[in-house]
């Protein structure tokens, strides 16, 4: 498949997805490749200027949503993938690359849409089964205010924090729902996709 046609904005957000070399998991403990994570972004921000709203880190890939003020996503993943491969296999002795090759990105043009967006990110902890509520999942921005996430950059966040918008992350969501999301995500400009009832029993996966 021909890779999209980068569309460079400072108007919209990106949800920005990578996935690990052949998606094996990282090989190293969650809580060093979180540090790693900290230390490329302080590398990439420092270099390319850029808004991020959310980073949620998983087993083999992370999530994004991030805004760019100079309208160069690309330069900015250049910095932060590349920084974040480099130190990985430094610290795991590997030659190969340690990220796929391409990141996927999605323009999120729609505040409803991004609302929603957020919420299917923060809850990818969640829908793996790995905590319960979104809060218990300590690689995620989801602790906006919190000093012991070693944050190398500061949160950009859109929505107010209270108790509805910790419902709201935490409400149930149908199945049907998310396969519309996740495949939204592979648009160019997302946009959540009808999804017939015989398409969601055939158990497409929700990450």
């Amino acid at each position: 498949m021909p890779r999209k046609n980068l569309i460079r904005t400072n108007k919209y957000y990106y949800h920005i997805t990578t996935r690990s070399n052949h998606k094996h998991w990282f090989q190293l403990p969650l809580s060093e490749v979180w540090n790693i994570s900290m230390q490329a972004f302080s590398i990439a921000t420092n270099a390319r200027t850029v808004e991020i709203v959310q980073f949620v880190l998983m087993s083999n890939h992370y999530h994004l949503l991030i805004k760019t003020p100079n309208c160069d996503i690309d330069k900015f993943m250049f910095w932060f993938n590349k920084t974040f491969s480099d130190n990985l296999r430094k610290k795991t002795g590997q030659i190969n690359r340690m990220f796929s090759s391409n990141y996927k990105w999605s323009l999120i043009t729609n505040e409803v849409y991004l609302t929603n967006v957020i919420r299917y990110i923060f809850q990818n902890p969640v829908r793996a089964g790995i905590v319960n509520k979104c809060e218990e999942y300590p690689y995620s921005t989801i602790f906006l205010n919190k000093s012991d996430l070693n944050l190398t950059f500061k949160i950009r966040f859109p929505l107010e924090i209270n108790q509805c918008f910790y419902f709201y992350i935490n409400e149930t969501v149908k199945f049907k729902k998310n396969v519309s999301i996740k495949k939204g995500l592979r648009k160019t400009t997302y946009k959540e996709v009808y999804i017939r009832k015989n398409k969601v029993l055939s158990g497409a996966s929700q990450k």
